[in-house]
């Protein structure tokens, strides 16, 4: 990949994306096996006075990496790496980076400086919730198929909007809690991002009000993560101060679903907005659209599975779709893995360039 230039290629069907690279990469140049999983990698590129800047995320095993999107990790189970990509990619951890960066690069010096809690603090609820944001795109079909023992129904279509808002902001929340920060430490982070349309004359440089500025406060990513906060720490209060319950109790509610957004929303209910506005009640959840696509309520959870099996094979081959399942069921066995044969394949002469090292 080119610096991750790949434009989306459109479909009919809401929710179904793929990605029109502007290079492509032989596999059997990758210096990694492209069946080995997902990875963590960052941005390399970094200022404090953008919108954000730590950027995290999970990529599939298939997608090689420059020198411009560092590797963190590709060991460790998905769960593992879905925890990390999670706290990786919160505000909190972006505040700690952006009060330490002082360059355009975020160095590795730079990076091995800035404190994480534990990937062992996300508990499976946590990591379950996560996937549909973290795994979204056919690409990570193997890994879906990994986590079918702690997931009943896969996600790998992309989430709409609304969804994605709804994902990101619990999680964010979750992270914060994680990190031990405090309701007044989170207001100190995501502080001026409640103020009206328009006004950030004066705000801080290193800010987060860039997040969502176009538009009205109640819609922001930042003002939804202290609502939800706000819900979060109350349910830590009704289990007597244990963060870990009060954390899977947040994630539990509504059938298991987590956190919703509001129907509606009066900031001055949290002492959050500076206009008349925040006196009001405001929709939320009607102006951002509907939580799932019409095909996505209508795919039965085995019809899900069947596509997901469909996708892990075309991407990996027959021989390396036995080997997944094989693995699976040695990991929950308890066995040694053991290498599915594979069939033999006819190798090209060395080109050119590969025989200056022979």
């Amino acid at each position: 990949m080119n610096n991750w230039a790949a434009a989306p290629i459109e479909h009919d069907v809401p929710g179904r994306l793929d990605l029109d690279p502007d290079f492509l990469l032989a596999a059997k140049n990758l210096r990694h096996d492209p069946r080995s999983g997902s990875r963590v990698v960052f941005r390399d590129i970094a200022r404090t006075t953008d919108m954000r800047t730590f950027i995290a995320a999970l990529i599939p095993g298939l997608f090689p990496c420059g020198n411009k999107l560092p590797l963190l990790s590709s060991t460790g189970n998905p769960e593992r790496r879905i925890a990390q990509a999670i706290l990786l990619a919160s505000l909190a951890f972006d505040w700690s980076t952006r009060t330490r960066l002082c360059s355009t690069s975020l160095n590795w010096h730079i990076v091995a400086s800035l404190a994480m809690p534990r990937t062992s603090s996300i508990s499976k609820p946590i990591a379950r919730i996560a996937a549909t944001l973290c795994l979204s795109g056919h690409e990570f079909s193997s890994e879906w198929i990994k986590l079918s023992g702690a997931i009943p129904n896969p996600r790998v279509s992309l989430p709409t909007p609304a969804e994605r808002l709804r994902l990101t902001v619990l999680l964010d929340t979750v992270a914060a809690s994680l990190f031990g920060l405090s309701g007044s430490d989170l207001r100190h982070v995501l502080e001026e991002c409640d103020y009206p349309l328009g006004q950030r004359e004066g705000f801080s440089s290193k800010g987060f009000w860039r997040v969502d500025k176009d538009k009205d406060p109640e819609l922001r990513h930042t003002v939804l993560t202290l609502v939800a906060f706000h819900d979060l720490q109350q349910k830590i209060d009704a289990a007597g101060g244990d963060r870990e319950a009060g954390v899977e109790a947040f994630c539990n509610q509504n059938g298991g679903e987590g956190w919703m957004l509001p129907e509606t929303l009066r900031l001055a209910d949290y002492g959050l907005g500076h206009d008349e506005r925040a006196k009001e009640p405001q929709p939320v959840a009607s102006r951002l659209g509907p939580r799932f696509y019409d095909w996505q309520l209508a795919q039965s959870p085995e019809e899900s599975w069947r596509e997901c099996h469909l996708h892990a094979r075309n991407l990996l081959g027959e021989a390396g779709h036995r080997q997944l399942l094989a693995d699976i069921e040695a990991e929950k066995q308890g066995e040694p893995l053991r290498r599915v044969a594979e069939a033999t394949t006819e190798h090209e002469e060395p080109e050119p360039q590969g025989r200056l090292f022979e």
